[in-house]
């Protein structure tokens, strides 16, 4: 082999290796955004009865006040987006794992996540204005619950869960390029 090919090669491994680690720190940086997103939303929609004294929210032991009293503090608080991000992280690993050509891989996962996050801020804008559609109209002053928050938790899961799919693929397809 040659000094040229060998220079070339190696600049080209080079380039592989700085675009992997641009993407990872993108990926990484994306991760981190949609875990506090997802933090933030489990706050709003599962606990909606955060901001409420003891005696208007449901009694003790109902199912409404056991998921609400289970996701005001960790570890319900954090559990959605800690799943999120590590399933999401273990198909990111395992597509890596399997395959040599891994440069873009990291760039695709971020897309997704971007992707999912534009996706997911609009569709909620709609979900958000379902209840009023079907509830009775003029609503109490004090209206929380989860009859006025589930249509948004079913997007975002629905959604969540499609992200997860592409990843999947995405991870898979990269192994079945390699050939």
């Amino acid at each position: 082999m040659d000094t040229q090919t060998v220079d070339r090669r190696v600049g080209w491994n080079l380039k592989k290796a700085v675009v992997f680690g641009s993407g990872t720190l993108l990926l990484v940086g994306t991760w981190c955004f949609l875990f506090v997103m997802i933090a933030v939303m489990t706050e709003a929609w599962l606990v909606p009865w955060d901001c409420i004294g003891p005696p208007e929210r449901p009694p003790l032991g109902t199912w409404a006040r056991t998921v609400n009293d289970f996701f005001e503090v960790p570890p319900g608080s954090i559990l959605p987006g800690v799943v999120f991000v590590v399933a999401s992280a273990s198909i990111f690993v395992a597509g890596t794992a399997r395959t040599t050509n891994r440069a873009l891989l990291p760039w695709a996962f971020a897309a997704t996540n971007v992707i999912y996050f534009l996706v997911d801020s609009f569709f909620v804008m709609g979900a958000h204005q379902l209840p009023d559609l079907w509830l009775p109209q003029p609503r109490p002053p004090l209206d929380a619950g989860y009859h006025r928050t589930w249509p948004a938790i079913v997007v975002t899961i629905a959604l969540l869960i499609v992200v997860l799919v592409v990843q999947s693929r995405v991870a898979a397809r990269r192994k079945r390029s390699v050939g």
